[in-house]
């Protein structure tokens, strides 16, 4: 049988119960969130904020324990990779090139700012003396 380094139970469950929570945030805010002319914006921010997150957690530093519970489980389970693959797709398919474009350029363009804003707050939080 093979284990994966960190596969105790405690992280295991640290894993599952971020993913519950992470799945049911990413339910919830993608569909708050109108689409605007046809662009799937609650994916949009559902990446961009997921983005952001990860970055930060991973320049802070923190225990293995949130590394487990918010980056792997949450952040794991609320962004959506694989719904950005399909609706750009569907644009494809539906022959809205334009709009699969603008898709694939503003995901990638702020989901990558997210991670610089994301890092600059992680070295902030490393970086900060509290008195």
């Amino acid at each position: 049988m093979c284990r994966q380094k960190g596969g105790n139970i405690e992280n295991i469950l640290l894993v599952g119960i971020g993913g519950f929570i992470g799945a049911i945030f990413r339910y919830l805010i993608s569909g708050l969130i109108p689409r605007i002319y046809s662009m799937p914006t609650g994916t949009l921010v559902v990446n961009v904020t997921g983005s952001t997150i990860l970055s930060f957690f991973v320049i802070s530093m923190p225990s293995d324990s949130v590394i487990h519970f918010v980056n792997i489980g949450m952040i794991g389970s609320f962004t959506t990779f694989s719904t950005f693959a399909y609706e750009n797709f569907k644009f494809l398919e539906d022959g809205e090139t334009r709009f699969m474009l603008y898709n694939i350029l503003l995901n990638l363009i702020f989901c990558i700012l997210g991670v610089g804003i994301g890092y600059i707050m992680g070295h902030c939080s490393v970086n900060t003396v509290y008195t």
